[in-house]
């Protein structure tokens, strides 16, 4: 006569093998890291101790790198920030169509490290 039901043994090993891929997923994203921009008083300390560009040269920089020939950008400001152990400037531009953007800059090299636009321009009529 031939056994029917399953030893329990084998549920068991089945439940632990299963189980992994039945129980929820959880990612685990690295946390992001925020940047912690200097006050006014303290951005000239450090530009001097880290040997960091001036901020008047990596305005000028950024707004070469995003405008285009029919469409000029102004910086409005920078800002001296720490993301992770590198130094940055966040720097907001106004295009002359309307759009604001904003561009991370390294304050060691002057490279664009990220650019977000954060208002489109308004239709044109």
């Amino acid at each position: 006569m031939a056994r029917k039901s399953i030893p329990p043994i084998v549920l068991a090993l089945g439940a632990l093998i299963c189980a992994p891929a039945i129980a929820p997923v959880r990612a685990q994203a690295p946390p992001a890291v925020k940047a912690v921009c200097l006050a006014t008083s303290e951005t000239r300390e450090e530009i001097k101790s880290h040997h960091l560009l001036e901020p008047f040269v990596v305005l000028k920089s950024a707004a070469v790198a995003i405008s285009s020939p029919k469409n000029k950008a102004e910086a409005l400001s920078a800002k001296l920030c720490r993301l992770g152990d590198e130094y940055v400037y966040e720097i907001a531009l106004l295009h002359h169509d309307g759009r604001l953007v904003h561009v991370v800059m390294s304050a060691v090299t002057g490279k664009v490290v990220n650019t977000r636009i954060s208002r489109e321009a308004p239709p044109r009529t």
